[in-house]
């Protein structure tokens, strides 16, 4: 069946079932591509996909208004029934989930090429598939986050809407995030990871300049989270994404959310007024530390060929907006302010030491010595730069 015979025969038909047919389709032509037709197949699935599942042009390849709010979830929810029942490899596990699924997902969407809506589709999509336990989406979601970077565009956005369509609407008691960690740990992973950069980060500031603080609900679910089970900040250090991909892709390194986290952590006394959320960052980090000095071991004591992750960067660990507060609060010369950088210095030493007893810190020592000269001293800090002197 020839390019335009294809569109011809999904034209017959109006929607639902033109859009199944379609996905139907793209499925066939993703998982039966070959070298010589590759770029006319990929072609092929993008025109399908934007006239026949999005419905963001016409049959002439014209914009069309966008879809309406009862189409929209009428699509999603067909979207995460063809995932549910699609499991063409019956192997797959909870953290890659299927090759061939992921594949069709990456098509469905794309880091570019697509129209910015599809992005609000794609976190109305990973919403509802939290609801619902839609693990093979969440899977997926999971594994493109890491292609694509956890820091980029893509991941940023999805992690951005989650926060403000799904994690702001729903209860902190809710199973559905209680079970993530076990029903997609790479897309939890990931999804920390991604969160972790949005906030407390110079990049990520608000119209007034000042630095973000995460909701709550996010702080209150990651603490959670990582209690939960201290190995899951390591699962995309330690998952195998090349069987993930597709034929032909090369995987990217992981990134893994204990840098973010823990600058989070740092900020936080001199950043939160809030003496509740005060003691969550507090439990954030004795969790971190937990999860450096435990999750690490646990796991390479079961998979001892699996080589040593970072935790923390000698030359990010320090962010020079964390010196420069450090100094302005100094200034205040009060004994709130006093007591805050102490606690920000502790834990900088207790994160920094626990990276180096489990040997997961990335540098040069001499280098870390001179970050940490230009702290203020204490006993604790003292003493942690001694041994590194050693």
């Amino acid at each position: 069946m020839d390019y335009n015979e294809v569109k011809v025969n999904l034209r017959k038909f109006g929607f639902p079932l033109s859009t199944e047919n379609a996905l139907n389709q793209i499925q066939t032509i993703i998982n039966g591509e070959t070298s010589r037709k590759q770029h006319l197949n990929e072609d092929l699935a993008m025109d399908l996909i934007s006239e026949f599942i999005f419905c963001e042009t016409n049959e002439e390849g014209k914009s069309t208004k966008p879809m309406s709010r009862i189409r929209h979830l009428e699509l999603l929810v067909m979207i995460c029934e063809y995932f549910n029942k699609t499991k063409i490899k019956p192997d797959n596990d909870n953290c890659c989930g299927d090759t061939a699924l992921n594949a069709i997902f990456m098509t469905l969407f794309p880091q570019f090429g697509a129209p910015p809506q599809r992005t609000n589709m794609l976190v109305s999509l990973v919403s509802l598939a939290i609801s619902t336990y839609s693990n093979l989406i969440l899977q997926s979601a999971g594994v493109q986050m890491q292609q694509l970077g956890c820091s980029s565009k893509y991941s940023s956005q999805l992690a951005d809407g989650l926060v403000k369509k799904f994690f702001t609407f729903i209860s902190n008691n809710s199973s559905s995030l209680h079970l993530l960690p076990q029903n997609a740990p790479l897309f939890t992973a990931n999804l920390m990871t991604s969160l972790s950069e949005l906030y407390f980060n110079t990049k990520t500031t608000d119209t007034n300049m000042n630095i973000k603080e995460p909701p709550r609900i996010v702080l209150e679910t990651i603490v959670r989270w990582i209690n939960s089970d201290p190995c899951l900040c390591f699962t995309a250090h330690y998952t195998d994404l090349q069987r993930a991909l597709p034929s032909g892709a090369i995987p990217m390194a992981a990134t893994l959310p204990f840098l973010g986290l823990f600058r989070w952590c740092f900020f936080a006394p001199l950043c939160v007024k809030n003496n509740k959320d005060l003691e969550l960052y507090s439990e954030l980090h004795c969790a971190l530390i937990e999860s450096v000095m435990q999750g690490w071991k646990v796991y390479s004591e079961q998979n001892p060929r699996i080589s040593r992750p970072y935790t923390l960067s000698v030359h990010s660990v320090i962010p020079q907006q964390l010196k420069d507060l450090i100094e302005e609060t100094i200034k205040s010369n009060d004994q709130a302010s006093t007591h805050a950088v102490e606690i920000v210095v502790e834990r900088l030493t207790q994160s920094i030491h626990a990276a180096i007893i489990s040997d997961t810190i990335f540098g040069n020592k001499q280098d870390l010595v001179n970050q940490l000269e230009s702290l203020p001293k204490n006993e604790v800090l003292k003493t942690l730069i001694k041994r590194i002197q050693v």
